[in-house]
């Protein structure tokens, strides 16, 4: 029951496939292979980094998306809140709508604890330690622990060998009298 959304695991996934500022950008479509996220889900999500901050897209020839601080600057806190928002900070573990200080629900004491240190631990984190680690184990991506789609093999189309069609002689033009003027 982790407070975080699967959203937030992606941005911080993609922004690890960035330089810092001043390297060279990288394409959408080329974070998109790496992680194998679908494009348009990631443009959005780059969108949405890009007005927080934390990414900064270039159009045109030469373009991409690169980070818009070093990567030892942003940690996981500042991914989560610019996806999700701060409102998981205060999310009931049950569920409840009204669970707070004044009106704690049984768990409210446990979980607000647990909250607080994972938010904690969220700030400690930084992307450059996310990107160290995923470089260092490739086999690691968060893009394998999702259920993969099942293709539909394709027929192959066998191309079916040409009818032969019956030669035909071409009769000789046929002769007439010559005319005599």
């Amino acid at each position: 029951m982790l407070p975080l959304s699967q959203s937030s695991g992606y941005a911080v996934l993609a922004m690890s496939c960035l330089e810092d500022p001043g390297g060279k950008p990288t394409l959408v479509v080329d974070v998109a292979a790496r992680t194998g996220f679908p494009r348009p889900y990631l443009s959005k999500m780059i969108h949405k980094l890009a007005k927080v901050g934390l990414v900064m897209a270039k159009r045109g020839n030469k373009g991409g998306v690169v980070l818009a601080l070093a990567a030892k600057e942003i940690t996981l806190d500042l991914i989560a809140e610019a996806v999700d928002g701060s409102e998981w900070r205060n999310q009931c573990l049950l569920g409840f709508k009204d669970c707070s200080d004044e009106r704690a629900c049984p768990s409210h004491t446990f979980w607000k604890a647990e909250r607080d240190h994972i938010h904690r631990c969220l700030k400690e984190i930084s992307l450059e330690e996310i990107r160290a680690f995923e470089q260092q184990s490739r086999t690691w991506r968060l893009a394998d622990a999702l259920p993969e789609k099942k293709l539909k093999p394709r027929a192959k189309k066998t191309a079916k060998p040409a009818a032969k069609k019956p030669a035909v002689k071409k009769a000789a033009p046929a002769r007439t009298a010559a005319k005599k003027a």
